[in-house]
C-alpha cells in the first residue's frame, strides 16, 4: 500500500510491538482458532468455472466477504503475468483491461511514487530491486503456467531462468499447509481487521490461489492476518504469502472488479499479478488441459 496511506494497514516493518507482548502473542492463536471454526461450520468453499483451468469462489459469513480464485496450472489455455514497468501506477482494472486478462489482482506495498517496496519484474525485465532497509519481503515468481513462491528467510535478489516476472509481498502466512503461528508486525497491523490481498499455492504446486477479502464497510470489518491465513488454508493453500491490501485491494475477474475497494474506487497501484489466456492456445480447445512441462 501507498506509503503516505500506509497509516490504514501498514506493516509497520520500523513498528515495535505493543508492551502487552504476551497477551497480543496469544490473541492471533484465538483468533486463528475462531477463524478456522467458522470455516469448519461453513464446509468447502463452492467453486464455480470461470474459464478453463479457472475457477471463483465467494466465501461470505457473519463479517466476514471474500473472493477466492483459483488457477490450475496444468490447464494449457492459462499463462501467469506480472506488471511490467511501463503498466506501473495502473489500476488493477486499467492493467487487466490492457493485458486481456481473465483474473488480475493488486501486488506489492508501494511508497508515494509508486515504487515497489520489494523485487518486481515483468516483460522478462526486472525493473524495481528490493529494499532491504525497509525489510526483506517474500517473493511471487511466475512464468507461464509456473508459479513459485520464495520466502525472505532466502531472499530472491536475481530472477531465475524460467522467470518472466515477479511481485512481492509480506509476511509469509501460510507454510507447510498450516498458518504461520507467529506473524510479524503491528498489532495493528497483524491483529486488526482490514481488507487484504493474498495469493498461495497448493500442496503439489499446480493450484494457484487468489484470495481478496473486503473490509472496512459496515458488518464487513475484513480479516485479521491470522484470519486470512486461516481462509488460505481453507480454499487449498500449502504455501502463501500476504500482499498489500486496505485501499489497494482489488479483484477483477471476466471482465470487472468484483469486490468492494474500501476506498469505494481503486487506486493506482504499483504492480500487479494476472492469469491471461496463454498466446499458443486457443479457448475451447479439446487440449485444454496438458501435463505441465
Amino acid at each position: 500500500m501507498e506509503e503516505s496511506r500506509k497509516a490504514d494497514i501498514g506493516p509497520g516493518p520500523l513498528a515495535h510491538p505493543g508492551h502487552n507482548a504476551d497477551a497480543m502473542n496469544r490473541l492471533p492463536t484465538l483468533l486463528l482458532g475462531l477463524a478456522l471454526l467458522a470455516g469448519a461450520r461453513t464446509g468447502a468453499v463452492e467453486w464455480e468455472a470461470v474459464v478453463p483451468g479457472v475457477e471463483h469462489g465467494r466465501i461470505l459469513r457473519d463479517g466476514f466477504d471474500a473472493h477466492a480464485v483459483r488457477v490450475d496450472l496444468d490447464a494449457a489455455c492459462v499463462a501467469v503475468v506480472a506488471t511490467p514497468a511501463a503498466d506501473r501506477g495502473l489500476t488493477v482494472s486499467e492493467f487487466a483491461a490492457r493485458h486481456g486478462a481473465v483474473v488480475a489482482i493488486n501486488g506489492d506495498y508501494f511508497d508515494p511514487a509508486l515504487d515497489p517496496i520489494g523485487l518486481a519484474m515483468g516483460g522478462g525485465e526486472v525493473w524495481a530491486h528490493a529494499d532491504e532497509r525497509v525489510r526483506r519481503q517474500e517473493v511471487v515468481g511466475v512464468g507461464g503456467r509456473q508459479v513459485e513462491i520464495f520466502p525472505r528467510a532466502a531472499p530472491l535478489r536475481a530472477p531465475t531462468p524460467w522467470m518472466t516476472g515477479a511481485i512481492s509481498g509480506w509476511p509469509m502466512v501460510v507454510e507447510d499447509c498450516a498458518p504461520v503461528p507467529k506473524l510479524p508486525g503491528s498489532d495493528h497491523f497483524t491483529n486488526a481487521p482490514h481488507p487484504r490481498t493474498a495469493v498461495g499455492l497448493s500442496a503439489d504446486r499446480r493450484s494457484l490461489l487468489l484470495v481478496v477479502a473486503d473490509g472496512r464497510r459496515e458488518n464487513v470489518p475484513g480479516p485479521t492476518l491470522p484470519e486470512l491465513a486461516a481462509l488460505l488454508v481453507e480454499v487449498g493453500a500449502c504455501t502463501a504469502v500476504n500482499l498489500d491490501g486496505g485501499g489497494s485491494s482489488a479483484l477483477w475477474l471476466s471482465g470487472r472488479i468484483v469486490n468492494r475497494p474500501s476506498d469505494l474506487v481503486e487506486r493506482p497501484v504499483a504492480n500487479h499479478l494476472a492469469v491471461v489466456p496463454a498466446a499458443d492456445c486457443t479457448p475451447g480447445d479439446a487440449s485444454s488441459r496438458q501435463k505441465a512441462e
